[in-house]
């Protein structure tokens, strides 16, 4: 059986993989969970037509509250600063095979100083097909009729 570790780098790569088939430039940092832990590397960079997207990745069976230590979300919010770009959680559910992605701004702060990724704001997350529409610009057929 391969490592929880091996497991993330397979999880990381393969949304690598489906962001570059739909159009995006994409690098995934091989030091972001390495002993480099000065330097700033966010798990995956995509970029599509000069927007930068900065993907934390994480992953879980179910549907529940994530806990994300305070210096990935550091690193990534300081990323996407100097790179004027947009920081999202992807959170790969194993159990249904879905990507979920969050914006940082619904994260929460806890007391030690983590993030806290709650149950409720994965629930309402952007699935891969609304991220890129939401990207490229396109629009949903519904905001047309007024529904």
């Amino acid at each position: 059986m391969r490592s929880r570790r091996a497991r993330g780098f397979s999880h990381e790569r393969e949304l690598a993989r489906k962001l570059w088939t739909r159009g995006f430039a994409v690098m995934r940092a091989p030091a972001s969970g390495s002993k480099a832990k000065r330097l700033l590397y966010p798990d995956i960079v995509a970029i599509y037509r000069g927007k930068v997207l900065v993907f934390e990745v994480k992953t879980t069976s179910t549907l529940r509250d994530i806990y994300i230590p305070g210096h990935q979300v550091e690193k990534l919010l300081e990323f996407t600063r100097r790179a004027c770009g947009e920081a999202y959680i992807a959170v790969k559910i194993t159990g249904t095979g879905e990507w979920h992605f969050v914006s940082t701004s619904k994260l929460v702060k806890t007391p030690s100083g983590n993030y806290k990724l709650p149950k409720s704001a994965l629930g309402e997350a952007l699935k891969l097909p609304a991220l890129v529409s939401s990207v490229k610009g396109v629009k949903d057929l519904l905001e047309y009729t007024g529904e």
